[in-house]
């Protein structure tokens, strides 16, 4: 089973790195925190293999370390106009990796974006098996971006999610975050869910996160410039967006 899995991803990179030469679009991190775990701190990049046909390319490496142990996350995705232009539609597949009791899983996604909202569904399917007492878990995603009218700074991202307990109860419920982005490197969010999905345990959790974007082909220009941003959203300009999903891997703690 994990061996077709990786064959695929394999193909699946081989062929965006064919379409066109990798462009560095953006490079960034964040900072996750809550009142339930550790912080959870990431190092991301965009890179851009330009277009086949319609479709828009790009891969999006990731570097993750959590509780002191490091991970590694690969997105391969595509993304192209719909309803002639006046929105567009992405898909992705990605792989997930913690030398936390060695978690690895895949997964896809499917994207709507839209110059009044966003839509983003996940799948996320375990190939490690449990490893001292804790274990990954299946589970789905879905979640909206609600850019506030003349202010779109501001985003409300309400969402459900659903996981799969093997041994205990099931990791499900509503989750709602604010986002501030007050500028175009810098973004604020704060927000909280029913279960704890990054540390093993069903119990509510608050949650904040701290993220950082430099736009590589903007370098000199007003990056730092306070915006209050365009409303409707300019659909060009969502291209380059992070591909929205849980970055960490979802587990419970086996009972004793």
């Amino acid at each position: 089973m994990k061996r077709p899995i990786f064959t695929v991803l394999l193909i699946l990179f081989a062929s965006t790195a064919y379409a066109a030469g990798p462009e560095l679009v953006w490079v960034g991190g964040s900072m996750r925190f809550t009142d339930e775990s550790r912080p959870g701190y990431i190092a991301d990049t965009m890179i851009s293999f330009g277009q086949i046909d319609s479709i828009y390319l790009f891969t999006e490496p990731a570097l993750t370390v959590k509780d002191s142990k490091a991970g590694a996350n690969l997105v391969i995705g595509g993304r192209s106009p719909v309803l002639s232009g006046q929105a567009v539609a992405g898909y992705s597949v990605f792989f997930d990796y913690t030398a936390d009791n060695n978690h690895k899983r895949v997964g896809a996604g499917a994207e709507l974006l839209h110059p009044y909202f966003s839509g983003h569904l996940n799948i996320y399917l375990p190939i490690s098996d449990d490893s001292h007492g804790e274990e990954a878990l299946p589970g789905a995603d879905l979640t909206l971006g609600i850019p506030v009218p003349n202010a779109s700074f501001i985003t409300f991202w309400p969402g459900l999610y659903y996981y799969n307990g093997n041994d205990r109860s099931d990791m499900q419920g509503f989750s709602l975050a604010l986002e501030i982005k007050p500028m175009e490197v810098f973004s604020m969010s704060f927000g909280g869910r029913n279960d704890a999905i990054q540390s093993g345990r069903d119990e509510s959790e608050l949650y904040g996160k701290i993220e950082i974007t430099i736009p590589m082909r903007r370098l000199g220009k007003d990056i730092f410039k306070m915006s209050r941003g365009q409303y409707p959203l300019d659909m060009n300009s969502q291209m380059d967006n992070r591909v929205v999903r849980e970055r960490f891997i979802t587990y419970e703690k086996k009972r004793q």
